[in-house]
């Protein structure tokens, strides 16, 4: 499949629809047949997110391809900022979770049982390396358009702090969920058709999102459980605003376990590249297929099939740490100020991740597959 064909073809799909609606009239110049064709292949091809995203809409392009015409140093030095937190993402964080997950995916895809431990670290690893991977993406896509003086949309807001399934997909993809709502859930016709068709559509979306991540049945059953599981979710909305006991904090934390393990779970089936790995791990992660611990209660033992060693856990707190208690890099963006504090904190990062770079093999970006 060509590289980032799903990205750059719902870009395309959003901008014909409008044409043909013509919505939006105004930020089309006045229709769409004004649009100059240079303008429209910068819009498809601007390349610092032509690859993975965000998935960008032309009424938010346009006009900043129009009034761009001058270098702003703020918006550089923005961009350079950024851009240093989504490369340090990547290369430090993603890639060092990489190693564990593929390890322990590779394992279990071959027909082997990981232990409890190596399971739910094999787990947990590929969640984080998700994140870091596609977020730290979108944070040097956004970093290069500023440089370029062309601000690109917001991609994901912490996602792993959500309280529901539904809050996941708010702040996750955002701009993925953006186009399904727009070009896909309204049309089915939204929430205004009564609870069961709403019901209906939700589920329909998610599923589709699950396809639109690729062809394989691990990708349908991605889709599947999280259509149903906002199904579930939007029922329970349904009656649960007359609880008294939903704004207690541990009615909230309760809400947290769930989704994020939730979530936990069904990236297996995202990840493996065959269902039988995907049972595999889920027999060693929830005791199904009893698998001894080595007599030796170190880590370097307990994690033997995966790579693991002492610093395995230390990453895995600190990964909870970073994305459940420090600010996303967006926030930090917003906050922003051009000073030596910012600066070298921006070096550190970019000086962290090229070492990381320099020892390490190349790790591609997840969301190259879709």
């Amino acid at each position: 499949m060509p590289l980032a064909i799903s990205f750059f073809t719902f870009q395309q799909i959003a901008f014909l629809t409008d044409c043909y609606k013509k919505v939006d009239t105004n930020d089309l110049q006045e229709g769409s047949k004004n649009i100059d064709f240079i303008d429209y292949c910068l819009f498809v091809s601007f390349f610092p997110q032509l690859i993975a995203g965000p998935i960008v809409h032309h009424k938010e392009m346009m006009p900043q391809f129009k009034a761009n015409e001058t270098i702003k140093i703020e918006l550089i030095a923005k961009g350079v900022f950024i851009f240093c937190i989504g490369i340090f993402k990547k290369i430090f964080i993603a890639d060092s979770f990489a190693k564990w997950a593929n390890a322990g995916f590779g394992y279990v895809e071959n027909g082997g049982i990981l232990n409890i431990v190596e399971s739910w670290v094999t787990s947990l690893s590929y969640t984080f390396q998700l994140y870091f991977d596609f977020s730290g993406y979108c944070d040097m896509a956004i970093g290069l358009g500023l440089m370029f003086g062309i601000i690109l949309p917001m991609n994901f807001n912490s996602p792993y702090k959500s309280l529901s399934i539904t809050e996941f997909w708010r702040r996750w993809h955002i701009t993925l969920g953006r186009f399904l709502k727009d070009y896909l859930y309204i049309p089915l016709g939204g929430n205004k058709f009564g609870k069961l068709l709403t019901l209906r559509n939700l589920f329909i979306v998610a599923f589709l999102s699950g396809i639109w991540h690729g062809a394989g049945w691990g990708f349908v059953i991605w889709g599947t459980l999280h259509g149903l599981a906002m199904v579930i979710h939007r029922i329970y909305s349904y009656y649960s605003s007359s609880f008294k006991f939903i704004n207690f904090r541990v009615y909230k934390v309760f809400c947290w376990f769930i989704t994020f393990n939730f979530l936990n779970i069904t990236w297996i089936f995202f990840r493996s590249q065959n269902l039988d790995g995907a049972l595999n791990l889920l027999k060693g992660m929830f005791g199904i297929v009893w698998i001894e611990l080595p007599q030796k209660l170190r880590f370097p033992f307990i994690l033997e099939h995966i790579g693991g060693r002492n610093d395995t856990i230390i990453y895995l707190i600190l990964a909870f740490i970073i994305t459940l208690i420090f600010k996303n890099s967006i926030e930090m963006l917003n906050s922003f100020k051009p000073n030596l504090k910012n600066a070298i904190f921006a070096g550190f990062l970019l000086y962290l991740a090229l070492i990381t770079l320099s020892i390490t093999p190349y790790v591609e970006f997840i969301y190259f597959n879709f």
